[in-house]
């Protein structure tokens, strides 16, 4: 084959598989319904994804709290010393002989010392720690009440998108109808105007409303493509809606029950009132159980001599901890938790009230509407 034909063949390719990529990449997705749209929002919008990972962190918490019941560790501590220069003592001379009242020096120790030592401790009374779990828990359970009124929210953003489009597009249709019908009437007075059956003043006026039904056109236009550029944000991704003929559906009796907000701020009062008894039980003496096993190993020839015997030691007992009186830092803990729970406990009466008259407001909006 003819290298330059080749080199064509090549270039065409490329310039194919270019224009294909980018016709997949411009791709847009068009919802035909509602319902289409509603179940990509749930599935694929950001803060579905997002309050995946803030209800993974918050379980996963939750897990941590339920392993630190007990809160058993190990420590493990090595060390090895040279003791560079020995400490000197001093023994009575009798004890070697010598007069009485004479003291003789004598270094005692070893240089090399190499020490291993593993402490095993668990705790047995942890009040705190068992609230833990219950506050973990009630914090999984605001986190999923946060993520149901941001999920609320957003298809409440993209329910009003949604409705707007289609009422962009029904006024777009409407619009065009009258841009068409203008434009007619325009052709016909220029006609008859040229014929001497009308006047020109009914040429201008008919081409005024002309340009006048132009400019609604593209303020219609206008407000459409806002509308789907709004969508398309929220979707991440190019969207269209087709809307066909759209079936209104009418409910007579609608009552308006929504009360995720509701239940976030119950879950914020709850979260909050286990939040200061864990402050509180902090401030309980704690009972662990505790061990020692250690080797050690001296020598006056190096570290860890295997010439010498390692000598073992361990121990085992009970440890009581308690901070008498609490500390500042707890006491400031448990003071500030519980103010905070106490404006929570102003804010869901606040909340309560406000569900009641917005879902007041929402059934009277709709059967203002349905009128």
């Amino acid at each position: 084959m003819d290298p330059s034909k080749y080199k064509t063949m090549k270039y065409i390719f490329i310039l194919y598989f270019i224009t294909t990529l980018s016709s997949l990449w411009g791709q847009s997705t068009v919802f035909h319904s509602w319902e289409e749209l509603y179940q990509f929002v749930q599935t694929q919008s950001v803060v579905e994804k997002v309050g995946n990972k803030q209800l993974e962190l918050a379980e996963l918490t939750e897990q941590a709290a339920v392993a630190n019941i007990f809160n058993p560790r190990i420590p493990l501590t090595g060390s090895a010393i040279n003791n560079t220069n020995l400490p000197v003592n001093f023994i009575p001379g009798e004890a070697f002989g010598g007069p009485a009242g004479s003291f003789r020096e004598i270094t005692l120790g070893q240089q090399y010392i190499t020490s291993f030592t593993a402490a095993p401790q668990l705790d047995i009374i942890n009040v705190a720690k068992w609230q833990d779990v219950k506050t973990a828990k009630a914090n999984t359970d605001l986190v999923k009440s946060e993520i149901a009124v941001n999920k609320k929210k957003l298809l409440e953003q993209a329910n009003g998108l949604y409705c707007n489009i289609l009422m962009y597009q029904q006024q777009e249709k409407i619009a065009i109808r009258f841009v068409q019908m203008a434009d007619s009437l325009v052709t016909i007075l220029k006609n008859k105007n040229q014929q001497g059956l009308a006047r020109i003043q009914e040429l201008n006026d008919a081409q005024v409303n002309w340009l006048q039904q132009q400019n609604l056109l593209r303020s219609v236009q206008s407000a459409l493509a806002n509308q789907l550029r709004s969508l398309s944000a929220i979707c991440q991704k190019e969207v269209g809606v087709e809307s066909g003929n759209v079936a209104m559906v009418w409910e007579d009796k609608a009552i308006s029950m929504g009360d995720a907000e509701l239940k976030k701020a119950m879950m914020q009062y709850q979260y909050a009132v286990l939040n200061h008894r864990s402050a509180f039980y902090d401030q309980l003496p704690v009972l662990a159980f505790q061990s020692s096993l250690a080797y050690q190993n001296n020598s006056n020839l190096k570290w860890a001599d295997p010439n010498n015997r390692w000598i073992y030691s361990s121990f085992i007992g009970m440890k009581l901890t308690w901070d008498f009186p609490t500390n500042a830092i707890k006491y400031t803990n448990v003071r500030s938790r519980k103010i905070n729970a106490e404006m929570l406990a102003l804010q869901l009466d606040e909340e309560k009230r406000n569900t009641i008259i917005r879902n007041q407001q929402a059934s009277a909006d709709y059967q203002k509407a349905l009128e």
